[in-house]
């Protein structure tokens, strides 16, 4: 593959295994360090940049640029680099907010998007030693065994993973997300918030969710997860209606009609 070709699907087996391998990599670092990040800088609103967020991304970055070098980056510190009609995009640490005050609750996203589709993806989720796996059209895989979403029939009988809904200073979309998790807590079984979207999406795509629904929408915290998801079995939708801010709903699929309309008839 020269610079100016496009991945073909027969290539993308490959260059997932070399993501892998970055994960891995940056995923022992991190073990080394949990608990004891420092924070660099306060980037955003409630959004620490923590020295490990720099150290894992350069060390999957270096991965990344030695092995598949004609692919661009997108990711959450570095931004933009290289090509971008082919690249990676790279959470090197979600849930950071946990892996500082030392909980286990993190993880590591890469996914590769060519043409603009999403052909292929990794999570990492260190302190379990799991890995996921995806491909486009080839299913979904944990440490290399198939895994499909749960078969839960019903909301009533669903645990469902709440993402960040009130993290913001705009109050209309801090008041949407409280009358959210208002709407869930009423009508499912069990609510959990994690604090790691990469976590919580293989959560739902392996089973042990039925459910997500959840704000955020930079690349490259929900790439990964999101093939993840539909090759596992599940189902997505977004909800832009009278809102402030999208909503992202994942599903088993089962349930994920009636999950919706519980924020339809809001």
């Amino acid at each position: 593959m020269t610079s100016t070709t496009f991945v073909s699907l027969s290539e993308v087996p490959a260059l997932i295994k070399i993501a892998e391998e970055a994960s891995r990599e940056a995923g022992r670092y991190l073990l080394e360090h949990l608990g004891q990040a420092q924070v660099q800088h306060r980037k955003a609103y409630k959004d620490d940049l923590l020295d490990v967020d720099l150290g894992s991304e350069r060390i999957i970055l270096s991965v990344l640029q030695r092995e598949a070098p004609s692919i661009g980056v997108l990711s959450e510190e570095a931004g933009v680099l290289g090509r971008q009609d082919q690249y990676w995009t790279i959470d090197p640490v979600d849930g950071s907010a946990n892996f500082q005050h030392g909980s286990p609750s993190f993880g590591i996203a890469i996914a590769l998007i060519a043409n603009q589709e999403t052909v292929g993806g990794v999570i990492y989720l260190p302190t379990r030693n799991e890995i996921f796996t995806t491909i486009r059209g080839q299913g979904a895989y944990l440490n290399g065994e198939k895994i499909s979403v749960s078969q839960v029939a019903t909301v009533e009988n669903a645990l469902v993973h709440v993402g960040d809904l009130s993290s913001s200073r705009d109050p209309r979309v801090v008041e949407e997300g409280l009358k959210d998790f208002a709407a869930i807590t009423a009508h499912v079984h069990r609510t959990r918030i994690v604090g790691s979207i990469v976590t919580e999406l293989a959560d739902v795509a392996c089973g042990r969710a039925d459910a997500l629904v959840s704000r955020t929408s930079n690349p490259w915290d929900i790439e990964a997860g999101k093939l993840l998801v539909r090759e596992a079995g599940g189902k997505i939708t977004t909800i832009t209606e009278n809102r402030t801010k999208p909503l992202y709903l994942y599903s088993n699929g089962i349930i994920h009609d009636t999950f919706q309309n519980l924020f339809l008839e809001q």
